[in-house]
């Protein structure tokens, strides 16, 4: 006789059995702790409302107290705070956050970053974060949001309101570079191509040794000095 013929003839423990078989195929879609590199389903909370402890001064201190977390957000209320640099560094990933920003403001997102102490612009690639309507009419195409800060103007302008929040998405996966805004593609770059090398040539970092130089560096929010609001911000980690 099959042992369990009188155990599957059960109606409760059938249903204990299905309910034990799921929960084996349950993944985390977020990990807050660390996350395994070859592993795409893996994400890092670099934010989630609740701590700033994936988060440093730029000389590795304590955050700056204008960083506030206010309803589950990341505030920079007012200037002075600092930028604020993540602990862990990346080499290929996928960044995902949502900000929004004041009237005529303007801050940014960095990545490849060096934790050196100087400025997070001295050395990482700047995804621009702008109240493009507060821009004026001098104000270059690279320096418009979703950019690459005076190197790659975005490609459409799919900006919203001010003070409505924006979705972005970073890909840096072996050297192939995308920027994307409220679910569209505005930047597309190949990193130390030649064409990189041609615009960063023209741009204002051509001098700075440190700039874009590294394969694998920090994220870093900048406080240029305007009240700007983040959450959501979650990474993974791609192939190397």
């Amino acid at each position: 006789m099959n042992p369990f013929s009188k155990i599957t003839k059960s109606p409760v423990m059938v249903l204990m059995l299905a309910s034990l078989l799921c929960a084996c195929e349950l993944k985390p879609a977020v990990n807050s702790g660390g996350a395994r590199g070859s592993d795409r389903d893996i994400w890092i909370n670099l934010f989630d409302g609740q701590s700033l402890a994936a988060w440093s001064g730029p000389n590795g201190g304590a955050v700056g107290r204008q960083w506030q977390m206010i309803d589950d957000e990341l505030v920079l209320s007012a200037s002075g705070g600092g930028d604020i640099v993540s602990i862990e560094q990346f080499t290929n990933f996928e960044l995902s956050l949502e900000w929004k920003i004041t009237p005529q403001g303007n801050s940014g997102i960095f990545y490849r970053v060096v934790k050196n102490g100087e400025p997070v612009w001295r050395s990482g690639v700047e995804y621009q974060i702008l109240d493009d309507s507060g821009c004026s009419d001098l104000c270059p195409n690279s320096h418009k949001a979703g950019g690459v800060f005076d190197m790659y103007a975005p490609e459409v302008n799919v900006l919203k309101q001010v003070n409505d929040f924006n979705h972005t998405r970073i890909i840096v996966n072996r050297g192939h570079v995308e920027h994307w805004l409220n679910g569209h593609k505005v930047v597309e770059y190949e990193w130390k191509s030649d064409d990189w090398y041609q615009r960063l040539s023209d741009s204002k970092f051509k001098t700075w040794n440190n700039f874009g130089n590294i394969e694998t560096g920090h994220i870093a929010l900048q406080d240029h000095g305007d009240v700007v609001t983040y959450r959501n911000i979650k990474i993974r980690k791609l192939p190397r």
